[in-house]
């Protein structure tokens, strides 16, 4: 990138300059910089850099900085403007299309990919190598659905008999709503009757399966390798760490949060922190843990 002006960088975030003009050409982390590079900051420089401006909440004393609201905010917008990362519209030639599935103009299908009868994908959403909609999958506006993942496979549901495992039939749907990212692999399953819905804004990481019937919320974020049996419902803004499992039926409150490799066993209510397998209140679990610890050191 040619030499550009802090100045400009300032009018271009709508910040307020401090320091000295100086030339930057390029974008980097804290630890990475060099005196011609821009990088941010959220807290307090407790250790050396030498980028040649910063974005920060306040002035840094002896440094070209930029204050903004959001530091970290008006750094990704910078990397929006500087580098493409929209995906130009259209359908590969190498994508299957059902005849009887609706893409929007706007939207983008690339290499791979298998749309089936009766999907329909909205303005600006975006799937890429390999993504699977089993029929009647419905994708909303900007949407974005990384390599391989699955969307509409049929639920886990057999039913016992003497003669052994009956498999239930799944004739539900998905629905993925508007602003929702799946990351890669990722499997969402269609439902028994009805449909699994993933709310608006929501956010899937890599390997995170949900269930059929499922129903989550707006802006619910998942984090890698979790998974959610059938029928749970999450409200709006539950985060849920990695490698947590949701047994079948439960409901996690809004708000709710379930910590890394968790077992949730039971109904989490409104805004509650649950940790461990089985999962209890962080507090209770932080105690748990506390007197198991002093247990082992009393032993040893």
């Amino acid at each position: 990138m040619k030499p550009t002006s802090s100045l400009l960088l300032a009018e271009w975030l709508d910040g307020d300059h401090h320091g000295a003009e100086v030339l930057w050409t390029d974008l980097a982390t804290l630890d990475t910089a060099s005196p011609t590079d821009v990088s941010f900051t959220e807290r307090q420089l407790d250790s050396p850099c030498e980028a040649g401006v910063l974005l920060a909440r306040a002035p840094v004393e002896g440094r070209t900085s930029i204050t903004v609201k959001d530091p970290k905010l008006a750094f990704i917008q910078l990397i929006k403007r500087l580098f493409h990362v929209e995906q130009p519209a259209g359908v590969s030639t190498d994508a299957h299309i059902d005849p009887g599935a609706f893409v929007h103009a706007t939207a983008t299908v690339h290499a791979g990919a298998v749309v089936m009868e009766g999907c329909e994908i909205g303005p600006h959403s975006v799937l890429f190598p390999n993504v699977v909609l089993y029929p009647r999958t419905a994708v909303g506006a900007r949407c974005r659905i990384h390599a391989g993942a699955v969307i509409g496979a049929d639920g886990f549901s057999y039913h016992p008999t003497a003669e052994g495992l009956v498999k239930v039939p799944q004739v539900g749907r998905v629905v993925i709503e508007d602003d929702v990212e799946i990351g890669a692999n990722s499997t969402i399953d269609r439902a028994f009757l009805g449909e699994t819905r993933v709310g608006r804004h929501s956010k899937l990481d890599n390997l995170v399966h949900i269930g059929h019937n499922c129903q989550l919320g707006a802006s619910v974020v998942i984090a890698a390798q979790a998974g959610l049996s059938g029928s749970v419902s999450a409200g709006e803004g539950v985060q849920i760490g990695g490698q947590a499992g949701v047994v079948e039926h439960t409901k996690l409150g809004a708000r709710a949060r379930v910590g890394a490799q968790s077992g949730v066993l039971r109904s989490v209510p409104d805004g509650e922190t649950v940790l461990g397998t089985p999962a209890e209140t962080a507090m209770r679990m932080k105690r748990i843990y506390a007197s198991l610890r002093k247990d082992i050191v009393d032993r040893d």
